[in-house]
């Protein structure tokens, strides 16, 4: 008899196959239960070497004995023909399937319930390990990182509530001044006004290394000031102070300047400089008032840095003081930013009327610096001058994230658009969270063709649910599913729940990408007509453009040529011609052109539009460029939309491949053979 033979006659087969079904479900079960009751990895490692070394002696007793009613009998002595011995394998069969089903059973139940939930943890534990390494990692990296929580009214006057923030407001001025530090900007810290969170928590929610905070009690002509500086690592307080003065202007900003040296102390960090550091803004309480008030006006009215409001309290500010120097530069800045795009002469010289104020009060200052560089800016548009002026400002003030953001600008309007990046993300680094930083550097990072890096700042991003990263992270996932509908479908629903200024533009974009006309021509309802007459050069306003292509895709001619005449007639078009015309103007014209069946025409328009805007604006050309290439489009220039699509994919441009060629514009030109081999190359 062969050996296979005998094993399966002793039944040694049986017992081994049982034995290590039952084994097995047992090392699993210690793999899940024993971390439970903290046991080790030792405990499980012992419980699979005993287990092992058992088959040994198992496989000996089923070879030597068998197992009957009466015990354990001597193979030699039972007659395998007899009902017992029968009975006893059949047993042992049936031991093994349960045993068999039982592993089964445990091993679906850790397959598909356990492992996806084990997954997910450990996942979780590992995005939460990388998170908190690239944080130490960035603040071994860098220069301490300071957060300032608003300070606490400590009683609740009126006095008390108004010197709290403005003490706060100061003191981030104050310390954004300290080269070998960087303040989280006051957006970020607001939020954590009041609160009870762990000061650990706060510290890795903001990337700081330290936290400030502290109280102001205002009574009659006394203020008391309490700080402390928080280690936000360990929690472990570095300094702590309480300061009782006269409620003057000139004891506040003293109180101010001796926490900045505290802190600086505390951090080893090097201060600014004496005559720096002991600046007082202003001696006059009158103007501290009206100089703060016109912060909280910037946070609460609509259009904040323009408006009325906010320009009347730094006037007043500037009134009661003459000397006070930042409400003058933050006046420059707004009269600045309002002209951008327009310059309107009434406001261009109100803004070099101040700047010339304070080249008479403080020309060696950083608030002069600050005010240079709105003006060379917004105004001038001498852009490598208007960098060369920041980064001076930015020396003696690194964390002012509004700095920063012109900066960034500044970079893009020379071509450096990798450098805008970069600079972004160093304002989201002082104001974490703000989904103007990420919205920024993920439209950046579209815009370069830089997909997949755009999608870890998506996933990275940790601020509260915001409607523009959230319509970013829609529009990435066409790569994956091709599916513009479900794009139409999923804006409109982040509209609802979130909403947006811009979101019923998007809203009318989304459908009329997925051919939706008639949802589109809806969408128009919605959409706002142009307040004023348009300024010279501006082109057609937004909703005429927008109605033009609706009807056009509507085939709906007689509406069509209506809405460009009204269109042509707005812009005095064509008595304007040439140079004159401008950019917007340009594509203006080139869309009605293409909408009328004029190819020759917007052909020209568009060559000039790309000709001026490579020599005059970077930015304009990346950010429209996809206009460029859809009138060509519409119009029926196959060969022309092919060459716009296919160079705006080699360089920084608002051609996006997996959406731009499958708009409705290039229906005219679909089945063409040029058009056909770029939808092949760029699906392939």
């Amino acid at each position: 008899m062969s050996l296979f033979s005998e094993l399966k006659r002793r039944n040694v087969l049986r017992v081994t196959a049982a034995y290590m079904a039952v084994s097995w479900l047992l090392i699993q079960v210690a793999e899940t239960l024993f971390p439970v009751f903290g046991l080790s990895d030792a405990s499980i490692r012992a419980v699979v070497i005993v287990l092992a070394i058992g088959l040994v002696p198992a496989v000996v007793v089923a070879w030597a004995f068998e197992l009957t009613p009466d015990g354990l009998v001597r193979d030699s002595d039972v007659d395998r023909a007899s009902v017992t011995a029968i009975a006893s394998t059949k047993r042992l069969d049936r031991i093994v399937m349960v045993a068999l089903a039982l592993a089964v059973g445990y091993f679906a139940f850790d397959k598909f319930m356990l492992d996806p939930a084990r997954d997910q943890a450990i996942a979780e534990t590992a995005r939460e390990e990388g998170r908190t390494e690239a944080a130490q990692a960035s603040r071994d990296a860098g220069p301490p990182v300071l957060a300032v929580l608003p300070f606490s009214a400590v009683t609740d006057t009126e006095d008390s509530v108004f010197f709290a923030a403005g003490v706060h407001d100061d003191l981030l001025t104050k310390l954004a001044k300290l080269p070998s530090m960087l303040v989280i900007s006051r957006t970020s810290v607001l939020e954590y006004k009041d609160t009870q969170e762990n000061i650990r928590d706060i510290g890795a929610a903001l990337g700081a290394d330290a936290i400030l905070e502290g109280g102001v009690q205002s009574a009659g002509n006394r203020i008391r000031i309490n700080a402390q500086l928080i280690d936000a690592e360990t929690d472990e307080h570095l300094w702590a102070e309480t300061y009782d003065r006269e409620l003057t202007a000139e004891s506040i900003f003293d109180v101010q300047d001796e926490i900045a040296r505290a802190i600086s102390e505390a951090l080893h960090i090097t201060l600014i400089s004496p005559a720096e550091a002991s600046l007082i803004p202003t001696s006059s309480m009158a103007a501290y008032r009206a100089y703060h008030e016109a912060l909280i006006a910037g946070d609460t009215v609509s259009g904040a840095t323009t408006s009325r409001k906010y320009r009347e309290l730094l006037q007043k500010a500037a009134e009661l003081d003459p000397t006070f120097t930042r409400p003058l530069a933050l006046l420059v800045g707004s009269y600045a930013l309002e002209t951008f795009g327009e310059n309107d002469p009434e406001i261009v010289a109100k803004a070099e009327a101040v700047l010339e104020t304070l080249r008479t009060l403080a020309p060696d200052s950083v608030d002069f610096l600050i005010a240079q560089t709105y003006y060379t800016y917004y105004i001038l548009r001498d852009y490598d001058l208007a960098l060369q002026i920041a980064n001076q400002a930015l020396e003696i003030v690194p964390s002012d994230t509004q700095l920063i953001a012109i900066k960034a600008w500044i970079k893009r309007r020379q071509s450096d658009f990798s450098g805008y990046v970069e600079t972004m993300r160093l304002a989201q680094k002082l104001e974490p969270g703000v989904d103007a930083w990420a919205r920024s550097i993920i439209g950046q990072l579209i815009l370069m063709h830089r997909y997949d890096e755009a999608q870890q700042e998506i996933e990275a991003f940790r601020g509260r649910r915001s409607y523009s990263v959230e319509q970013m992270r829609a529009t990435l996932a066409v790569r994956e599913d091709g599916d513009l509908n479900r794009l139409a479908m999923e804006t409109e629903r982040l509209e609802n729940e979130i909403g947006h200024r811009n979101g019923v533009w998007e809203i009318w974009e989304t459908r009329f990408n997925a051919r939706d006309f008639a949802g589109a021509l809806e969408a128009l309802d919605a959409i706002p007509g142009r307040p004023n007459p348009p300024r010279p050069g501006s082109g057609i306003s937004g909703r005429q453009a927008v109605s033009i292509e609706t009807y056009w895709g509507l085939k709906n001619a007689d509406k069509l040529a209506e809405i460009i005449a009204d269109a042509r007639q707005s812009i005095g078009y064509p008595e304007t011609t040439g140079e004159e015309l401008g950019s917007r103007l340009i594509l203006s014209v080139a869309l009605l052109t293409a909408a009328e069946g004029n190819p020759e025409e917007t052909e020209r328009q568009i060559r000039d539009w790309f000709r001026i805007n490579r020599q005059q604006d970077p930015t304009e050309l990346a950010v429209n460029w996809n206009l460029a290439c859809r009138g060509l489009g519409m119009a029926g220039l196959a060969e022309a939309a092919v060459a716009c699509i296919r160079n705006g994919l080699e360089e920084p441009s608002s051609i996006i491949p997996f959406i731009e060629p499958h708009l409705p514009f290039y229906d005219p030109v679909r089945d063409e053979p040029a058009f056909v081999e770029l939808l092949e190359e760029i699906t392939n």
